[in-house]
């Protein structure tokens, strides 16, 4: 798609949820066959059953719901003692169990269940369009509760009706709530490339502008000791194949290419096959011989986002892919590194993976499954979770005054860091708040109100972006739930590709390749049907970019 009106155009990552019962009234009624059972509770309150339709608490007596969340690494401590999950279930009377699953294997984790009939009530924090279609009959079409039991989220879908235009699936109901936030340039990207400058200076070297000097800045790294600690312990590149942030799909731009779990790129509106291409020859043939000679961490391909991060903390790595630098090394380190432009080659003129004014909803972001006994309940407890914009803040970035203040006349709002001393600002964040997970959505509105005041990270990260966004591609698609059918002939073909490149180039890059493997690599991407993927993925760019 073609840069355009994003916010009229994007969808959100959608989290697959079902509520699980302790006193849920009984079985799947309907929202009709519920509302013909209300009455009055002795304080005047309507009722359906033991749920209240409108006011706090949301239930009188309290019921329990389990949701699956993918736990963050740098959580400190269990989601059920996060401020804001407190303050829910004292309002709501509505108790979570969270069922924290790690990142390694999330989805993995969410097709088991689906195949099993074995869910929680609710998923939250992302699960693919094609889980989430394929499984419709295991979901609650939530969008015939929204008008009644969430007034709020009503409202904010009817102020941007294109929303709910981009959760509606082929028979015409919404399964899953939008989540995360509509707008977020400084997300734009995900991973940036940094180096660290210290040992630059240390070394007398440049900051690498070409593949060539990023070679000779790495060989230098591991020969020369830029640590100064006399030990031959420096690790020059590394990154982590299993977190979105850090992995090696982004070091492809420096040869021209832009590749991601889809692996399709565009020529003039044409739709083409990334690791078909002869510049992904040339990057694998570039990246073994960093292999080959120790400049390049072979464990990335296989190392969790812990593992990682350990290596970073020891300040042992020289060059990684990261949000910002402090992830890795920590905060007291962060200052060591600088982003790192598209490096240039002579394959072509260098690209980074992001999209420009992106929109950073999830339209897959929470949904309810069939297992939920009292899925108005659920429905009522995610619409109070996005009524008020200081609860929204609080599941997003933990309590006020600590990474987020707000003046109450005027409703602006801005960053500040007032974690505690010890802890870095994603620590405090992941473990105080659900952060970009949350069950809420900020609006365009919300973000129309942040003001940019004293926040040194939030400046980095825009810096980040203003440094590559003019390597952005210009053409994309953006994700929108299609026919089932597609969907799953497309998801079928996708995965046993994506399984397979990911393999070929993990392999290529640690083992090596030659014209005779590259010419077999293609010949096996031929047998894949790729042809026909190409097809589906052009018949979507089209659709998308005549509306």
């Amino acid at each position: 798609m073609k840069k355009g009106n994003v916010f009229t155009r994007a969808l959100t990552l959608t989290l697959a949820g079902s509520l699980l019962l302790t006193g849920c009234g009984g079985g799947s009624k309907t929202a009709e066959t519920k509302a013909a059972q209300e009455a009055v509770d002795s304080d005047g309150r309507k009722m359906e059953g033991n749920l209240y339709t409108e006011g706090l608490p949301i239930v009188k007596e309290q019921e329990t719901f389990t949701i699956a969340v993918i736990g963050h690494p740098l959580a400190k401590g269990a989601y059920e003692d996060k401020p804001c999950v407190i303050q829910a279930e004292k309002d709501t009377n509505i108790k979570i169990k969270w069922m924290e699953i790690p990142s390694t294997g999330w989805q993995e984790k969410i097709n088991v269940m689906f195949a099993s009939g074995e869910l929680p009530d609710a998923i939250a924090t992302g699960i693919t369009d094609s889980s989430i279609v394929k499984n419709l009959p295991q979901l609650v079409p939530i969008g015939d509760y929204i008008d009644k039991y969430a007034p709020h989220v009503a409202e904010t879908y009817n102020k941007y009706p294109d929303l709910k235009t981009m959760l509606k699936q082929d028979d015409g109901k919404i399964y899953s709530f939008m989540t995360s936030s509509q707008t977020a340039r400084n997300d734009s990207t995900s991973g940036v490339l940094f180096i660290n400058k210290q040992w630059l200076d240390n070394l007398g070297l440049p900051v690498p502008a070409t593949v060539d000097e990023y070679y000779a800045a790495l060989k230098a790294f591991k020969e020369q000791d830029p640590n100064g600690n006399g030990a031959n312990d420096e690790i020059p590149f590394s990154f982590c194949q299993q977190y979105y942030s850090s992995q090696f799909k982004m070091m492809m731009g420096a040869f021209g290419i832009k590749d991601d779990t889809d692996h399709i790129m565009f020529e003039n509106g044409k739709v083409e096959l990334s690791a078909a291409k002869p510049q992904y020859y040339d990057a694998l043939k570039y990246y073994h011989k960093l292999a080959s000679e120790g400049l390049l961490d072979v464990e990335g391909f296989s190392q969790t986002q812990q593992q990682y991060y350990s290596k970073g903390q020891q300040m042992v790595v020289g060059s990684f892919l990261e949000f910002l630098p402090y992830f890795v090394v920590g905060q007291e380190n962060d200052s060591q590194y600088i982003p790192l432009a598209p490096l240039k080659s002579d394959s072509g003129e260098p690209l980074w993976d992001g999209i420009k004014d992106k929109f950073a909803g999830w339209h897959n972001g929470f949904v309810i499954t069939k297992a939920c006994k009292n899925p108005e309940a659920l429905v009522r407890w995610f619409d109070y979770c996005n009524t008020a914009f200081t609860t929204k803040m609080q599941w997003f970035y933990g309590e006020r005054g600590i990474l987020w203040e707000m003046d109450d006349e005027t409703g602006e709002w801005w960053n500040v860091n007032n974690y505690p001393e010890g802890q870095t600002k994603g620590e405090y964040r992941y473990t105080m708040s659900t952060g970009p997970h949350a069950p809420v959505f900020l609006t365009k509105d919300d973000w129309d109100k942040f003001v940019q005041k004293d926040d040194p990270q939030a400046e980095e990260r825009k810096g980040c972006v203003n440094l590559l966004e003019p390597y952005f591609p210009k053409d994309y698609i953006l994700p929108v739930f299609e026919k089932t059918a597609v969907v799953e002939e497309k998801e079928n073909l996708r995965v046993d590709i994506d399984n397979y490149i990911k393999n070929f180039t993990a392999q290529a890059v640690l083992s090596g390749i030659d014209d005779a493997g590259w010419k077999e690599h293609l010949a096996k991407l031929e047998k894949l049907n790729t042809a026909r993927y190409l097809e589906l993925q052009q018949q979507t760019y089209d659709n998308t970019n005549a509306n």
